[in-house]
């Protein structure tokens, strides 16, 4: 296994703290960082000058994903979890935090064969680290050096760490390793946004019940497919909802818009999990719904878009979910954003850099000057894309008034808004309207039709394009077609058009 330099240079940052005296160390590495390498190369080294090392984390699938990367470089782990015999063998062990727990409470500690006694503990999304369980087993290694890892190092409620942790390192940000390839930029839109000022908050986050009553209905529903059908492009789309109802009910309105979507939640064993993300990443499912499953130590590279149709308060919340969608893949130039909670107005762009702190009492983290002062998120008033600055990077649209009027328009763009496309080269436009001409054909329509419907989609009439031939369409231009029928219905609905 080669470390990436920023990897290698948080190995060291972890050794100097070590040198300083602290043995509590919290690392901050975004997702997709390569965070069990880190650990890995750490293992290998204790495994050198024969040290025990014990890595827990508190789900299955992140214990299988630490062996394999163990594997990797060459480190032979045993594994205690629940339905694996454990051997105890190994100098390196690896488990849940939950059967860990349990086995410790069969015997005391002098007595019991299964206490690991270690000289390095790891704890992977550290960010749990504070919680009852992991503090009763933190306890019996009070002396010892315990190294947690996680790309949001504050609590739930945003507050910091250092109750617990002496020390933390940040090696690197978001944007550095979008910079360098290692992660791609988020396209962020906002289509609609709920109002949640009678929502309760509890522990720093909406009480998930009432916000589920906001979400979980048919209007909100349908304009999470809605929208889906005009901005995602045909992209692998996972969906993060509220509730497991909330989730089923999304999945359902896809299906019956025609577009392949399955549901997961926790209480789905592993086997069907495991079914169910083949067929995503395969592509014969096309929208992957689940709540909260998908938020931690999930390496889905096939994901192209992210649906946020759970707001949330907290900043850590936030971007474990859209951290999902920024692993890079092969043709992947970018992912998508499509926030229905108004999460991005309210914590910030996935790539904003971050200052993380320990504070254990108030925030443990805050957002860099530059953002607070430049970089302000409002919504597009032409395609509702989420950015900053005075021109819109999707489809160009310019702020009249920028820097003057922004705050009013911030109020005012609530609506998804008009359907001006981002910028598309001349051959896209041909086939685009081939496309169109195909689907004139297909229903008898005439000329006029396709033309009509190539200004709604591209804002300019189709000129000097009478040589075009008609192309079959694609599945993106198809479910932009289910989108403009849907408006149209929705339309005839309202007695004001009749």
């Amino acid at each position: 296994m080669i470390l990436r330099e920023y990897q290698e240079k948080t190995v060291e940052m972890v050794r100097d703290e070590i040198r300083k005296g602290n043995k509590r160390i919290l690392i901050a590495l975004p997702t997709g960082a390569g965070k069990t390498h880190v650990l890995s190369d750490i293992a290998k080294k204790a495994q050198t000058k024969e040290n025990t090392v014990l890595a827990l984390m508190h789900r299955r699938q992140l214990v299988t994903q630490m062996v394999d990367s163990f594997a990797e470089n060459g480190i032979e782990a045993d594994i205690i979890m629940a339905g694996i015999e454990s051997r105890l063998e190994s100098k390196i062990q690896v488990g849940t935090v939950q059967t860990y727990l349990r086995r410790l409470q069969l015997d005391a500690i002098e007595y019991n064969r299964f206490f690991i006694n270690a000289v390095i503990v790891m704890i992977d999304e550290a960010h749990h680290a504070l919680s009852k369980s992991y503090q009763q087993i933190l306890k019996y290694y009070e002396n010892k050096i315990i190294i947690g890892v996680t790309a949001t190092p504050v609590l739930s409620s945003g507050i910091g760490m250092g109750t617990f942790f002496q020390a933390i390192i940040c090696p690197v940000s978001v944007q550095g390793l979008v910079d360098d390839g290692y992660l791609v930029p988020s396209v962020c839109y906002g289509p609609s946004t709920p109002d949640l000022s009678k929502v309760k908050i509890v522990m720093g986050d909406y009480h998930k019940t009432e916000l589920n009553k906001v979400m979980n209905q048919p209007k909100l529903i349908g304009d999470v497919v809605q929208n889906w059908l005009k901005l995602a492009d045909n992209r692998q789309t996972m969906v993060f909802a509220v509730k497991v109802n909330h989730s089923k009910a999304l999945c359902e309105e896809f299906n019956r818009m025609g577009i392949p979507a399955e549901h997961l939640d926790a209480h789905d064993i592993d086997e069907d999990r495991s079914d169910v993300l083949g067929r995503f990443r395969s592509e014969e499912t096309k929208v992957l719904c689940n709540v909260g499953l998908y938020t931690e130590g999930t390496d889905i590279p096939e994901i192209r878009c992210i649906v946020l149709a759970r707001p949330t308060k907290s900043l850590g919340f936030h971007l474990q979910m859209v951290g999902r969608g920024a692993r890079p893949s092969p043709g992947k130039k970018d992912f998508m954003i499509l926030d229905h909670g108004g999460n991005i107005e309210r914590l910030g762009f996935y790539e904003e850099d971050v200052e993380w702190s320990l504070d254990g009492k108030n925030l443990g983290y805050k957002k860099k000057a530059e953002y607070k002062k430049e970089k302000k998120p409002f919504i597009c008033e032409m395609c509702s894309c989420v950015h900053t600055g005075k021109r819109c990077p999707q489809c160009g649209f310019e702020v009249v008034g920028y820097g003057k009027k922004i705050e009013a328009l911030e109020a005012e763009l609530v609506e998804l808004g008009k359907t001006k496309r981002p910028k598309a080269t001349l051959e896209e436009k041909r086939r685009f309207l081939g496309m169109l001409d195909y689907e004139r054909k297909k229903r008898g329509y005439k000329v006029g039709w396709a033309n009509h419907k190539y200004k709604n989609y591209f804002g300019v009439w189709p000129r000097g394009m009478d040589d075009v031939t008609p192309v079959q369409p694609d599945e993106s231009f198809r479910n932009w077609m289910t989108y403009e029928r849907i408006k149209w219905a929705k339309s005839m609905e309202n007695p004001k058009n009749h």
